[in-house]
C-alpha cells in the first residue's frame, strides 16, 4: 500500500479543517457601490451612513473602500425596528 492510499492520509486530505479555508476567506469585503446596491440605497445615502459611523468600513486601497459581510450584517441588525 502506498502513502497515497493509506487511510490516515486519505482522512487528512478530506477532513473539513484542511479544506474549509480553501473555499472562502473568513470575511469577504463588499465594494462600496455594490454594498449600496445590496442594501437598496443610493451612493449618497451610503456615504451618509458611513459618515454617521453606523457601519465599519474597510480600506481596500487609498481610494477604494468596502464593507465586510459581517459588518454589513451588524449594520442590518441595527436597522431592525424595535417592537415591530
Amino acid at each position: 500500500m502506498s502513502l497515497e492510499h493509506s487511510p490516515a492520509r486519505q482522512k487528512r486530505r478530506t477532513s473539513p479543517a484542511k479544506t474549509s479555508h480553501h473555499h472562502h476567506p473568513p470575511y469577504r469585503v463588499i465594494p462600496f457601490v455594490d454594498w449600496c446596491k445590496l442594501n437598496g440605497f443610493s451612493v449618497a445615502t451610503g456615504r451618509r451612513i458611513i459618515d454617521s459611523g453606523r457601519v465599519k468600513v474597510t480600506a481596500l486601497s487609498p481610494r477604494r473602500i468596502g464593507i465586510r459581510e459581517d459588518h454589513n450584517a451588524e449594520f442590518q441588525d441595527s436597522c431592525i425596528r424595535k417592537g415591530a
